[in-house]
């Protein structure tokens, strides 16, 4: 056979079994939907009560190793005192927010209101475009006019229904509990599902994911409260009302990378611009891009650093796909997985030896960006990796 043909053929069988793997995927990927959505009651308060713990296991630590209070006596008290943190918290500021909460979303639509007059003076004078603004401006004000029916009405907290979220609470406490008591023994057991021989790999996998979670979860709580803070204050600077209620949803936001930032900015602005005019609107912008900046330039390499550094398409993408399949907790919980993910993936099964470039090769330590040739190893020379 001509070597032409045997080149298409080989790559036709490559394609084919690149196929076959996606294939697998999607139908596996498909089924943990599936699972999700009939044991989604369960399963959304472990991970809460995975991210927690994450976040608490110092702190439980601290009371077991220095402080010799007993395990589970520690693991209690942590969950109280991060109870009454929270309680005291929202005691101060829930009020404030629930008497300013239909104020705000009347502030957004005044705002919306007025946005075609604003790119009007701008110079947007093609009908088509203020067309496209006008129905934009309109369902808007129809989503917010809802929203702030169902705010001032009660029916939001009464469509949830308490008795779910407060059993969604109580797993997640309960599980966060058990975890910061003996997380190391569930992780053991879970071990015991994977092949003997892939224990070791699949153990290293796991830690590896597990520091990336727990690196994520708490420099995220940082940076929230360090932007819900900067907002709140500078819009208190500029004199922009609901300064208060706008910091606590940049905070809340700010656990959905990037599109949250986007959201919670908009608004701000939209507020500022129904009460102070073009001026407050782009001071509030300002103050949304100094706050991303710091954000974006100091606290994320400084808290997060190289470990769990994702590229932005990657994550954006990964909470588009979480939003579109779960909603809202598709999108909190995007970030998270796909760093647990890319920082054990590596590690889940053992390297290939394959023909052509090592990674090496490709990418250069970063010590020598430039590479060196000498460096270089020759794909016969390549030994198995260790199992």
């Amino acid at each position: 056979m001509p070597p032409k043909e045997s080149g298409q053929r080989v790559s036709l069988d490559g394609l084919s079994l690149v196929a076959l793997r996606i294939g697998i995927v999607g139908v596996v990927g498909y089924g943990l939907l599936l699972v999700w959505s009939r044991l989604s009651f369960i399963l959304l308060p472990f991970f809460i009560a995975v991210l927690l713990s994450a976040l608490l296991t110092p702190v439980a630590t601290f009371l077991h190793a220095r402080l010799r209070v007993p395990r589970v006596p520690a693991a209690i008290l942590t969950v109280l005192l991060t109870i009454g943190l929270i309680g005291g918290l929202l005691t101060l500021v829930t009020p404030d927010i629930v008497k300013q909460a239909e104020d705000l979303v009347s502030q957004v639509e005044d705002g919306v209101q007025q946005l075609p007059d604003v790119l009007h003076d701008l110079g947007l004078k093609d009908s088509d475009i203020q067309r496209f603004t006008e129905q934009a401006t309109k369902k808007a004000e129809d989503s917010l006019g809802d929203i702030g029916g169902q705010l001032s009405t009660g029916v939001i907290t009464a469509a949830q229904g308490v008795m779910s979220v407060a059993a969604s609470i109580f797993l997640s406490l309960m599980m966060l509990i058990y975890l910061l008591v003996d997380g190391t023994g569930f992780w053991r057991g879970v071990l015991r599902f994977a092949p003997a021989e892939r224990r070791r790999s699949w153990h290293e996998g796991g830690q590896r994911a597990w520091t990336a979670v727990q690196q994520y979860t708490r420099s995220q709580v940082t940076v929230a409260v360090i932007d819900g803070v900067g907002v709140g204050l500078g819009l208190t600077i500029l004199d922009i009302p609901l300064a208060v209620p706008l910091g606590v949803l940049t905070f809340v936001l700010a656990f959905i990378p990037y599109v949250g930032a986007i959201v919670a900015g908009l608004a701000s602005m939209l507020v500022a611009l129904s009460t102070n005019g073009v001026e407050g609107a782009l001071g509030a912008l300002v103050v949304a891009l100094i706050v991303q900046q710091v954000e974006g330039n100091i606290l994320y390499p400084l808290l997060i650093g190289r470990s769990v550094r994702l590229h932005p398409i990657t994550v954006l993408l990964g909470v588009g796909a979480g939003s579109a399949l779960l909603g809202i907790t598709g999108a909190f919980l995007a970030t998270p997985v796909i760093a647990a993910v890319s920082a054990g993936a590596g590690w889940l099964e053992e390297d290939e030896a394959l023909a052509g470039p090592t990674p090496e090769e490709i990418a250069p330590p970063e010590d020598d960006p430039l590479g060196s040739p000498s460096d270089a190893v020759d794909p016969d020379e390549r030994k198995e990796p260790p199992v």
